[in-house]
C-alpha cells in the first residue's frame, strides 16, 4: 500500500483530468498580428505606427516593464531583445536600479532570449553589467552567480580563475552556487581536472555537493568523450545518497545525443519509465536539440512520439525551434512544428501555425530561397497560407531593406495587394536619399499613391529637416503633389507646436486640410504658444478647406443665417443621438464632429474645454479676433459655451458671444440637503432624554418607547432592559410577543436558561400559537445542551419547528450559532446525539445543509478515529447534499494510513462536485501537508492541469498563519522548475515563517536556494531578510534595496504588515489619517502587496467607504487574488454593505470563470433577490457551473425547482431568475446537454414562460441548425409578443452571414413583435450587404422593408452607410433619412438581457493608458 502512494500510481486514477482541459495550443505561440486575420494588413500598422517614428519611448516605469517581462516569461517562456534594451534604456535614463531589478535583468540574457544568437546575448549582458557598474548599482554574490548562469547558457568562453580573482578584488565571498557553476564551466569545456579542483575547494569549505554538480560532471565526461565515466557518475550519486531525478537522466541523454547514441537514449527512457521518473516535454526537446546540432537530426523521429504534450508544450517547442533556426536546421524545425497541437477557429478550420518560424528565419538572414521554400511548404501542407506575408513583414520590421523589397516583389507576383503601411518601417530606418528612392519605388514599382498618414507620421519626422519649404520641395521631387505635401508639413509643424509656421504653410499652399485631423494638434500648439493671430489664421484655412470640400461634393453653401439654423438643427439631432446611446459626461475635448457651418464653434468649444478655469481670459483675447475675422457661431454653440463657463462668465465675454450669435443659456443653482440622524440609531440614554423632552411638551411618546426597548436589547444590558420594561408596563404600554422573544434571547445571552424558559411559558400561555424564531430557538437549545439537558433541547426544537425555511435565516450569526452547537456535540464524540439533533434541525426547517454545518457529521467519526464510518458519512453527504465537508482532513488521514482505495473514492466524490482541477489541487495540498512531495509534484506535472494561482496563495497564507513551516518547505520542493507557477510568493511566505520562529540560518539558506533555482527575490524579501540578519548581528551578504521615502512607503509598509500589527499610538486620529491616506494611495498603484499591507494597518473602528473597499476588491481581482477579494466581499456583506455594481460584477465574472461554486453558493445565500438581480447573479452562477464542469447537475437543479413549484407565482419567480445569457454559453461549450436543456425549456413553455425556448431558438439559429430553429419558432415563438434575438444578429454580423440575417427577418415578419424590432433585423441585413459591397441588394432590402415597416424603424446608421456607398458609386439614394428619435420616443420589442453577462461595455473601467495601458475581463 505504501509503495502505491510513494510511486504515484494513484495518479493513474486522475488521467481523466485531461478530458475537460485545453492543452496549450498553437494559437498561444502565434503573435496576434493583423496578418493572421487580414492578408492585406501588417502588424506594424497598429504597433510600429501608433506613434511618430523615431525613438518612441514607453511611459512604463522600470517596475512596470520588469513586471511585464516576468509575465511574458511565465506565459510563453521567452522575451525579446527589444524588451531588454527598453529596460536598459530606462535604467540609463534614471541612472538607478535596485538590487532585485538588476538581478532579474541579468538573468534574462541567457536562454530566455532564444531568438538571439548566444554571442549577441553575451554582448548584451556585458553591456548591462557595464551599465550597472557605471551607475553604481549595488551588486552582491547573487549577481555574479546570475552572470555565471548566463555565461554557461550562452557557452561563453571565460576563465574560472579570473572570475574568482575578480570576486576577491570586490571582497565578495563565493558561495555554494558560485562553485557549482564554476564546476559546470570546467565541465562544459571537458576539463575534469579543473572541475576536480573546484570540488576540492567545496570539500574544504564543507559545502554540499548536490544533483546539479553531479549533472555537470556527467556533461564534463561527455565533453571529454568518456561516456563510460559519464554513466558511472550515476553509481557515485547512489553511493552519495543523492536521488537520481529527471534532470540527471535528461543530462545523460543529452550527452548520448551529442554522440548520436540513440540506443543508449532509448535504454535511459526505458529505465525512467521503469522507475516512474517523469521526463517533461522540455527534457525531450533538449535531447532532440542536442541530436540535431551535433549532426544527428535524422535520428529524432523515434523521439517525436515520446511527448506528453503537457501545459506549455507549444511554448517549449517554439523556444527550441528558434534556437535551431539560429543554427540553420530548418528541416528539424518543420518536424517539430507539425507535432504542435493546433486550435480551431469558430468555423472549425485550424488556425495557421509557423509564423514565428518564418520570422526567425528572416531575422537571422537565412537565404531568401530557403525562406520562400519554407513558406511554400507550409502553404502546401495547410499549415499557413500567409507565410509570404509574414516573411515580408519580418523583413520590413527588421529593417532589411533589400530582402524586404524582394519579398514584397514576390507578394506582388503572387497576387497579394501591396499596402502603403508595409513601407513604414523601411522609411523609418532609411537615410533621406534612400527614403526618397523608397517613395519613388512605391509609386512606380508598386503603383501606390503616397498618402498623408505616411508623410506626416513617418517621412517628415524621419527627414528631421527644420526648413519647411525644403521639406515640401523634397517631397515634390519624390513625386508627391504639392497640396498633399503642404497638408502633411503643416500638420507636423503643429505637432511640434510651430503654429506660426503651420499657418504660413496653410496660407501659402491651397489644400484640403482635414478639420477633424488638425483639431487636436492645433489646440495643443495654441496652448503651448498662445499665438492668437496664427490660431485664427489656421482656423480660417480649416474653414475655407471645409468649404472647398463641400463645393467639391456639389452641395451649395448656406449663408451665415442659414448656417446657424442648419447647425442648430444638426445639434438637436446630435443631442438626441447622444441621449439614445446613453452617453454621459464630457471628454477632455468636446468630441463633436465637424460641421461645415460651425468649424469655429467646435474649435472655440475645444479651447474652453482645455483651459477650463482660465478659459475666460483666453476668450477675451480670442473672441474679438473672431468678430474681426467675420466668423459666426450658432445659438446652440453659444449656449453650450455659456454653460461650460458657468459662474466664470462675465459681461464682456457674454457680449462677444452675443455678437457671434444671437442667444445664451441661463444656469440653474443646485441645492444640497443634509441627512438627519434616524431614531433607531440613538443610544438608550439619548432616547430617554428624547422621550422626556417629548413628554414635557405633552406629545405622545408611545412609539418612541418601542425604540427605547430595542436600544436596550441592542446594548445587551439585562438590568436596564428589565427596568425599562417594568416602567413601561406600569404605564399600561402593550408589550407584544416580539419583545418577549427578544427578552428570551437576552436571558440566553446571559446564560439564564430558567428565566428564558419562564418567559417562553408566559408568552405561550397568552398566545398558544406563539413560535420562537429560529435564531432564538437554536440559542435556547444550545444553552440547554451545554447544561446536559439533551431531551429538553430536542423538545424545545420540536415545539418551535417551522413549516418552511426562511431566507432571513441564512445570516452568518445564525449559521455560526448552529455550527457551535453541532461542533460541541461532535467534540464529545457522541454520534447518536449529534445525528438526532441534526435530524431535528433538518426536519424542523432550521437549516439548509452546507459544508460548514455538515462538517461536524464527519468530525464526530474522526474524533473517534473511525475512518470507515467517516467515509460512509462523507459519501452519504456527497450524494444527498452535494457538499464535501472535512474533505481535506479526511484526505490527510487516508494518506497517512496509506488507504489508496478510499483516497481514490474521496477524490472521485470531490470531482463530481467541485470539478477535476479543484479536486486535484486539494489533493496536492493534502500530499504536501503529509510530506508526500513526490506525489504532489506528479499531480502538478499532470498534462493540461491549469494553474490556479489563488489556490496556491491561499495555501501559503494558511500554512504561515497556522505555523506549518514544513508544509511550506514541501510546497517549495513540489513546485521546483515548474515555470508556470509564481514561486516568489511561496518563498516570501516561507521566509516570514522562518522569521516568526526565529530560524535565521534557514532564512539565509533560502536566499542561497533561490539563486540555485534562479528565482529572483523581491525587494520585500531582501528587506525582510536583511532586517532579520541585522537583528542577530549577522553580516548581510547582499545589497539591501534602498527605499525612497516619497515613492516607496508602500514597500516598507508591506514588510511591516506581515509582522504583528503595530501598537496603538498615542495620537490615534493622526496615525489613522496618515494610514488612510497611505491606503488610498496604494489603491491607485500597482503594488497589490503594499495595498493589502496598508489595509491591515487601518483601525477597525472607522470603516472604509464602499468606494474604497470596492476599489480594493477590484485591484485584488485584477491580479487573481480571489481569496482576499472574497474575504473582503464577505466582510462587506456581513456589515450589510455591497460593493459597487461595476466592481461586484467584475468580481463575480472572475469567480465564475474559475469555477468556484462553493464561494458562489455562499454569496447566493448572503445576497437578497434585489441585489442578485442588480448583478445578474443567476447568469454568473450558471457560468460558474459551466466552468466547473457541473452543467448536467445544474440543469437538474433547475428542473427540480420547476417540478417542485406549486403555484404560478413560484413558477414565474423561477422563470424570471432563469439564466438566459449563461444558458447560451452553457449550450455552446457543452452541446451534449442539449436534450436535457430542451426538456427543461419545454417544461417552462408548458407554463407559458418562453424565455428558455427563446434561448433554444437563438442557439439553433447561431449554430446554423435552421430546421430545429424553425420547429421551435413555429411551435412556441411565432405568436410571442416579446422576443430576444440580438445575439443571432450579432452572430450574423460577425460572420457576415446574410442567410442567417434573412432567416431572422423572415421569421420576425410574421410575428407579433414591434416594428422597431423588425427594423433591427432589416438593419443587420442591410449592413451585411453593404459590407460585402452589394449596395444594390441592400437598396432592394430597404424597398422590401418599407412594405412591412416605417422607414424610421430602420437604423439610421445603416441607411446613412448605404447612402454614402451608393453616392460613392455615383448612384442616388431615393429616400430621405428620418431624423433621430429621442430616447423617450424610441422603443423596441427586442430585448437583450441574454447578453447581460457579455456586456458591450467593460464591467470594470480599464486603467488609463500609459502609452497604451492594457485593459482586464
Amino acid at each position: 500500500m505504501a509503495s502505491i502512494l510513494r510511486s504515484g500510481k494513484l495518479l493513474r486514477h486522475f488521467a481523466g483530468v485531461t478530458r475537460n482541459l485545453v492543452v496549450n495550443t498553437v494559437r498561444d505561440t502565434e503573435s496576434s498580428t493583423l496578418l493572421q486575420k487580414l492578408p492585406c494588413v501588417l502588424q506594424y500598422q497598429q504597433g510600429f505606427a501608433n506613434g511618430v517614428s523615431g525613438n518612441v519611448k514607453t511611459d512604463l516605469t522600470l517596475d512596470d516593464q520588469l513586471r511585464r517581462l516576468d509575465k511574458d516569461l511565465r506565459r510563453v517562456g521567452r522575451i525579446s531583445r527589444q524588451d531588454l534594451e527598453d529596460v536598459l534604456e530606462e535604467i540609463r535614463a534614471h541612472r538607478s536600479a535596485t538590487s532585485s531589478q538588476s538581478l532579474m535583468v541579468i538573468r534574462c540574457c541567457g536562454n530566455l532570449v532564444p531568438e538571439e544568437m548566444p554571442e549577441v546575448r553575451t554582448a548584451l549582458v556585458q553591456e548591462i553589467w557595464k551599465t550597472f557598474n557605471s551607475i553604481n548599482v549595488p551588486m552582491d554574490i547573487s549577481h555574479y552567480n546570475a552572470l555565471l548562469r548566463v555565461y554557461l547558457e550562452n557557452e561563453h568562453q571565460f576563465s574560472p580563475t579570473d572570475f574568482l580573482a575578480e570576486l576577491e578584488s570586490k571582497s565578495l565571498e563565493p558561495n555554494r552556487v558560485t562553485y557549482q557553476r564554476l564546476v559546470a564551466r570546467y565541465c562544459q569545456q571537458g576539463d575534469i581536472d579543473g572541475a576536480t579542483r573546484i570540488l576540492e575547494f567545496m570539500r574544504a569549505k564543507n559545502l554540499p555537493v548536490n544533483e546539479a554538480v553531479f549533472n555537470s560532471l556527467i556533461l564534463g565526461h561527455s565533453q571529454a568523450n568518456d561516456m563510460e565515466s559519464a554513466k558511472g557518475i550515476l553509481g557515485v550519486m547512489k553511493q552519495a545518497g543523492v536521488e537520481l531525478g529527471a534532470e540527471t537522466y535528461a543530462t545523460l541523454m543529452c550527452c548520448y545525443a551529442k554522440h548520436g547514441d540513440l540506443e543508449s537514449i532509448q535504454s535511459c527512457l526505458a529505465e525512467c519509465e521503469k522507475n516512474e521518473i517523469l521526463l517533461i516535454d522540455k527534457d525531450m526537446l533538449d535531447i532532440i536539440y542536442h541530436l540535431t546540432v551535433n549532426g544527428h537530426g535524422d535520428k529524432i523521429d523515434i523521439l517525436l512520439s515520446k511527448f506528453h504534450r503537457s501545459m506549455g508544450f507549444n511554448q517549449e517547442c517554439v523556444n527550441v525551434i528558434l534556437r535551431l533556426v539560429n543554427k540553420g536546421y530548418e528541416d528539424v524545425c518543420l518536424k517539430l512544428l507539425k507535432i504542435m497541437p493546433r486550435n480551431n477557429r469558430p468555423n472549425g478550420q485550424p488556425v495557421d501555425v509557423g509564423s514565428f518560424f518564418i520570422r526567425q528565419m528572416v531575422k537571422v538572414n537565412r537565404p531568401i530561397e530557403k525562406v520562400l521554400n519554407v513558406c511554400n511548404l507550409l502553404k502546401e501542407e495547410g499549415l499557413n497560407a500567409k507565410g509570404l506575408l509574414i516573411a515580408a513583414e519580418a523583413g520590413l520590421m527588421n529593417g532589411t531593406g533589400n530582402n524586404a523589397l524582394l519579398l514584397l516583389q514576390e507578394m506582388k507576383k503572387s497576387g497579394f495587394p501591396i499596402r502603403q503601411h508595409y513601407f513604414w518601417p523601411l522609411i523609418c530606418s532609411s537615410k533621406p536619399n534612400e527614403m526618397m528612392n523608397i517613395l519613388q519605388k512605391m509609386q512606380t514599382d508598386f503603383n501606390l499613391t503616397v498618402n498623408g498618414e505616411t508623410l506626416r507620421d513617418y517621412v517628415i519626422p524621419t527627414l528631421k529637416e527644420e526648413n519647411w519649404d525644403k521639406v515640401i520641395s523634397l517631397l515634390r521631387e519624390a513625386g508627391i503633389p504639392t497640396g498633399t505635401a503642404a497638408a502633411a508639413a503643416s500638420f507636423v509643424a503643429l505637432t511640434n507646436h510651430q503654429i506660426g509656421k503651420a499657418a504660413n504653410i496653410m496660407q501659402s499652399h491651397q489644400s484640403i486640410y482635414n478639420g477633424q485631423l488638425f483639431r487636436g494638434p492645433l489646440l495643443q500648439a495654441f496652448a503651448n504658444t498662445e499665438n492668437y493671430d496664427a490660431f485664427v489664421r489656421c482656423m480660417r484655412q480649416l474653414f475655407e478647406s471645409e468649404q472647398r470640400r463641400t463645393n467639391a461634393t456639389g452641395v451649395s453653401l448656406p449663408s451665415n443665417k442659414e448656417a446657424v439654423a442648419a447647425t442648430e438643427k444638426a445639434e438637436d439631432s446630435k443631442e438626441s443621438e447622444q441621449n439614445l446611446a446613453g452617453e454621459s459626461g464630457e471628454s477632455e475635448l468636446s468630441g463633436e464632429p465637424f460641421y461645415t457651418s460651425d468649424v469655429v464653434g467646435d474649435l472655440v468649444l475645444d479651447v474652453v474645454s482645455y483651459y477650463r478655469s482660465k478659459s475666460v481670459g483666453i476668450l477675451e483675447n480670442l473672441l474679438p479676433k473672431l468678430v474681426e475675422e467675420g466668423f459666426t457661431i450658432s445659438n446652440g454653440y453659444a449656449a453650450r459655451l455659456s454653460e461650460k463657463l458657468g459662474s466664470n462668465m462675465n459681461p464682456n465675454v457674454s457680449q462677444l458671444l452675443a455678437k457671434l450669435s444671437s442667444g445664451e443659456l441661463e444656469l440653474k443653482p443646485l441645492s444640497n440637503t443634509q441627512k438627519k440622524r434616524s431614531v433607531d440609531t440613538l443610544s438608550v440614554e439619548e432616547l430617554e432624554r428624547f422621550i422626556a423632552n417629548v413628554e414635557a411638551k405633552g406629545e405622545n411618546s408611545q412609539n418612541l418607547k418601542r425604540f427605547l426597548l430595542n436600544a436596550c436589547f441592542r446594548s445587551k444590558n439585562l438590568e436596564k432592559t428589565l427596568e425599562v420594561m417594568k416602567n413601561i408596563e406600569n404605564e399600561n404600554f402593550q408589550i407584544g410577543s416580539g419583545i418577549y422573544a427578544q427578552l428570551i434571547d437576552l436571558y440566553v445571552y446571559h446564560d439564564r436558561i430558567e428565566d428564558a424558559l419562564a418567559v417562553y411559558q408566559k408568552v405561550k400561555a397568552k398566545e398558544p400559537n406563539f413560535v420562537l424564531d429560529n435564531l432564538k430557538t437554536v440559542g435556547v437549545a444550545e444553552l440547554l445542551l451545554k447544561q446536559d439537558r439533551f431531551e429538553d433541547a430536542l423538545n424545545f426544537l420540536e415545539k418551535n419547528k417551522k413549516e418552511a425555511f426562511h431566507e432571513m435565516d441564512t445570516n452568518y450569526n445564525y449559521t455560526s450559532r448552529l455550527w457551535r452547537m453541532l461542533n460541541a456535540l461532535a467534540d464529545s464524540g457522541n454520534v447518536e446525539k449529534l445525528q438526532k439533533v441534526f435530524d431535528t434541525l433538518l426536519g424542523g426547517n432550521y437549516v439548509i445543509p452546507n459544508n460548514v454545518l455538515l462538517g461536524p457529521l464527519i468530525k464526530v467519526h474522526l474524533v473517534r478515529d473511525d475512518i470507515p464510518k467517516a467515509m460512509q458519512a462523507f459519501e452519504k453527504i456527497c450524494d444527498e447534499y452535494k457538499s464535501t465537508p472535512w474533505k481535506n482532513e479526511l484526505a490527510r488521514r487516508l494518506i497517512q494510513t496509506e488507504d489508496a482505495t478510499n483516497l481514490q473514492k474521496l477524490t472521485d466524490l470531490s470531482t463530481n462536485i467541485h470539478g477535476e482541477i479543484n479536486s486535484l489541487y486539494d489533493l496536492v495540498f493534502s500530499f504536501v501537508e503529509c510530506g508526500r512531495i513526490r506525489q504532489a509534484r506528479k499531480i502538478l506535472e499532470t498534462p493540461g492541469l491549469r494553474v490556479r494561482p489563488h489556490r496556491i496563495d491561499t495555501a501559503c497564507e494558511r500554512y504561515k498563519n497556522e505555523g506549518m513551516v514544513e508544509s511550506l518547505e514541501g510546497l517549495v520542493e513540489a513546485t521546483k522548475d515548474l515555470n508556470h507557477i509564481d514561486r516568489d510568493k511561496i518563498y516570501y511566505t516561507l521566509l516570514l515563517s522562518y522569521c516568526k520562529i526565529d530560524d535565521v540560518n534557514k532564512a539565509l539558506g533560502l536566499w542561497t536556494k533561490m539563486q540555485e533555482e534562479d528565482v529572483t527575490p523581491s525587494d520585500a524579501f531582501l528587506l525582510k531578510l536583511a532586517k532579520l540578519l541585522e537583528s542577530k548581528n549577522m553580516k548581510i551578504p547582499f545589497s539591501v534595496p534602498t527605499v525612497k521615502q516619497d515613492q516607496n512607503v508602500e514597500s516598507k509598509t508591506k514588510v511591516k504588515a506581515e509582522e504583528e500589527l503595530p501598537k496603538k499610538s498615542q495620537d490615534v486620529r493622526s496615525t489613522n489619517a496618515s494610514k488612510y491616506s497611505m491606503f488610498r494611495k496604494t489603491l491607485n498603484g500597482d503594488d497589490v502587496e503594499a495595498m493589502i499591507a496598508a489595509k491591515y494597518q487601518l483601525s477597525s473602528s472607522e470603516p472604509l467607504s464602499i468606494h474604497d473597499l470596492s476599489r480594493f476588491i477590484e485591484q485584488l481581482v485584477k491580479v487573481n487574488r480571489l481569496t482576499e477579494a472574497t474575504k473582503c466581499v464577505n466582510e462587506m456583506l456581513d456589515n450589510k454593505r455591497v460593493p459597487l455594481p461595476r466592481v461586484f460584477k467584475f468580481y463575480l465574472n472572475r469567480l465564475a470563470s474559475s469555477g468556484d461554486l462553493e464561494t458562489m453558493k455562499k454569496l447566493d445565500d448572503q445576497l437578497s433577490e434585489e441585489q442578485k438581480r442588480n448583478v445578474s447573479f443567476d447568469n454568473r452562477y450558471c457560468n460558474a457551473n459551466t466552468a466547473a464542469g457541473k452543467t448536467e447537475e445544474y440543469l437538474k437543479i433547475l428542473s427540480d425547482q420547476l417540478a417542485n413549484a406549486k403555484t404560478p407565482e413560484e413558477i414565474a419567480k423561477f422563470a424570471e431568475k432563469f439564466p438566459r445569457g449563461g444558458a447560451l454559453g452553457m449550450l455552446e461549450k457543452h452541446p451534449e446537454i442539449l436534450p436535457q436543456f430542451e426538456k427543461l425549456a419545454e417544461s417552462y413553455a408548458a407554463h407559458k414562460h418562453l424565455g428558455p425556448v427563446n434561448m433554444l431558438w437563438i442557439h439553433f439559429m447561431s449554430q446554423g441548425d435552421m430546421d430545429r430553429a424553425k420547429n421551435v419558432w413555429s411551435k412556441y415563438l411565432s405568436n410571442a409578443p416579446r422576443l430576444m434575438f440580438q445575439r443571432v444578429l450579432q452572430t450574423a454580423r460577425e460572420q457576415n452571414d446574410e442567410k442567417l440575417a434573412q432567416t431572422v427577418v423572415d421569421q420576425l415578419r410574421g410575428s407579433k413583435i414591434s416594428e422597431g424590432a423588425i427594423g433591427n433585423a432589416y438593419s443587420c441585413l442591410i449592413d451585411i450587404q453593404c459590407s460585402k459591397g452589394n449596395n444594390d441588394k441592400a437598396l432592394e432590402i430597404v424597398k422590401t422593408a418599407i412594405k412591412d415597416i416605417c422607414l424610421e424603424n430602420i437604423n439610421r446608421t445603416a441607411l446613412q452607410n448605404l447612402k454614402a456607398a451608393l453616392e460613392a458609386e455615383g448612384k442616388k439614394f431615393p429616400y430621405t433619412i428620418p431624423e433621430k428619435k429621442s430616447k423617450a420616443m424610441s422603443s423596441s420589442s427586442s430585448h437583450s438581457s441574454d447578453d447581460d453577462v457579455s456586456p458591450t461595455r467593460p464591467e470594470t473601467r480599464p486603467p488609463k493608458p500609459q502609452s497604451e495601458k492594457s485593459k482586464d475581463s
